[in-house]
């Protein structure tokens, strides 16, 4: 036991705030997995996702409020500053390419958008378990199990970007090789973000043990 554990009960409020985090992202990335099984319809649900994107921004306001009013932390003061960008950062890139998505105006889906998304949306799954676990600072072993589904899940989608790219060139319609290659990538980059929210998660776990 730390010594500042003895002093003051422990602030668990930065729990509760990257839970609410959690909770956002999972909610937009089940709202970019919904427009991709409905295209060309649903894209008006690109809104919601820029709605959950500002409510995000607003939590992460408050964790750095709560970090800058708090004397003691669950968690040392940098590794809350490194978490709540990373997941801050998931929840942008999701709202990214959700618009890059419904603006191109695609006009029917495909296996590779429908594929995307789903890891998308399980990786957002995995980073609610790795939270609530980290949040008994107890079980760093269940915390690393999460995260090292994060990192399968990203390496499947590292695959699945090469191979969508390879088929991609095969079409002949210049335009939407540009629009889809764009989002393919703009996918990628969620599934990149969730893993860095991974390392952190994995991170803060071992050095709490």
């Amino acid at each position: 036991m730390r010594i500042r554990d003895l002093i003051l009960p422990e602030d668990k409020v930065f729990f509760v705030l990257f839970r609410e985090m959690a909770e956002k992202i999972t909610e937009a990335s089940t709202t970019l997995n919904e427009i991709t099984h409905e295209l060309p319809d649903g894209t008006e649900k690109s809104h919601k996702v820029r709605q959950i994107e500002h409510l995000g921004d607003e939590i992460t306001k408050k964790i750095y409020e709560q970090l800058n009013e708090s004397l003691i932390t669950p968690l040392e003061p940098d590794e809350i500053a490194r978490l709540a960008p990373a997941l801050d950062d998931v929840l942008d890139k999701i709202d990214w390419v959700t618009h890059q998505l419904c603006n191109y105006g695609i006009p029917e889906t495909n296996d590779v958008l429908k594929e995307y998304s789903y890891l998308i949306q399980l990786s957002a799954t995995e980073i609610t378990h790795a939270l609530d676990t980290l949040a008994t600072l107890k079980d760093p072993e269940g915390v690393k199990t999460h995260t090292l589904e994060i990192s399968r899940l990203y390496n499947l989608s590292t695959e699945l970007l090469s191979r969508a790219i390879l088929e991609l060139f095969k079409t002949k319609d210049l335009l939407m090789i540009i629009k889809l290659k764009d989002i393919y990538e703009g996918m990628a980059k969620v599934m990149e973000k969730c893993n860095d929210v991974g390392h952190a998660l994995n991170d803060i776990a071992m050095s709490h043990t």
